[in-house]
């Protein structure tokens, strides 16, 4: 399969997933949970959905057993949009991207606030 279309496929079941979360699942354990992205292999067979969730380690936990359960009604329901002679085995993985990059701007905010309280040295006194 080329490039480009595994690529439009990649970006239509990421819609379609999102979709899915947001109107067909009423699990009201699933949080605010976006999908990041989709890697679809050449042959078409597997699918990793990344996704991130709003929250803390709590709710990624509620909203990782809401996914786990919902994995086949998602894959049906992707399959059925995609107008292809497979389905790719769908499996739901969490993107610690999106945490890391959370953490690292938490810490810089942090260093900023804490530059910012730091008295400053009055300018004739010598430096240390």
């Amino acid at each position: 399969m080329n490039d480009r279309r595994i690529a439009r496929l990649q970006e239509q079941i990421k819609q379609r997933l999102a979709e899915i979360l947001q109107r067909d699942l009423g699990d009201p354990d699933l949080g605010f949970v976006t999908i990041t992205r989709v890697e679809l292999d050449s042959e078409f067979t597997q699918c990793r959905a990344f996704w991130s969730v709003l929250g803390d380690s709590r709710q990624r936990a509620r909203s990782e057993g809401v996914l786990r359960r919902a994995r086949g009604l998602c894959q049906r329901a992707v399959g059925k949009s995609l107008h292809t002679r497979t389905v790719p085995h769908l499996e739901f993985v969490f993107d610690e991207g999106i945490a890391g990059a959370i953490r690292v701007n938490t810490l810089l905010q942090e260093l900023k606030e804490e530059r910012e309280n730091r008295p400053t040295p009055p300018p004739d006194a010598p430096a240390q």
